[in-house]
């Protein structure tokens, strides 16, 4: 499946959090589950990307992120 490399899995668990609101890095930390670097580079592109913005203590989603998180929830649809 499309999502077996953990860092793509972590991308849309990442969006799927935030979908519903900001996060702190210790929530979204503990409700992936993987490790410091994987969650450090999950974001780190996901804000080079403008898909998540970091605020004073949290990320949030931007449209654009919210548009890929739409996209990547139709795929998986579609790959099961």
């Amino acid at each position: 499946m499309i999502f077996d490399n953990r860092e793509n899995e972590c991308i849309l668990l990442v969006l799927r959090i935030l979908d519903n609101k900001p996060s702190r890095y210790s929530v979204l930390f503990k409700q992936t589950k993987v490790s410091h670097t994987t969650l450090q580079n999950v974001l780190k592109e996901l804000l080079k990307n403008e898909f998540v913005l970091k605020g004073d203590i949290e990320y949030i989603i931007t449209i654009k992120g919210k548009n890929l998180f739409r996209k990547l929830e139709e795929l998986v649809k579609i790959l099961r």
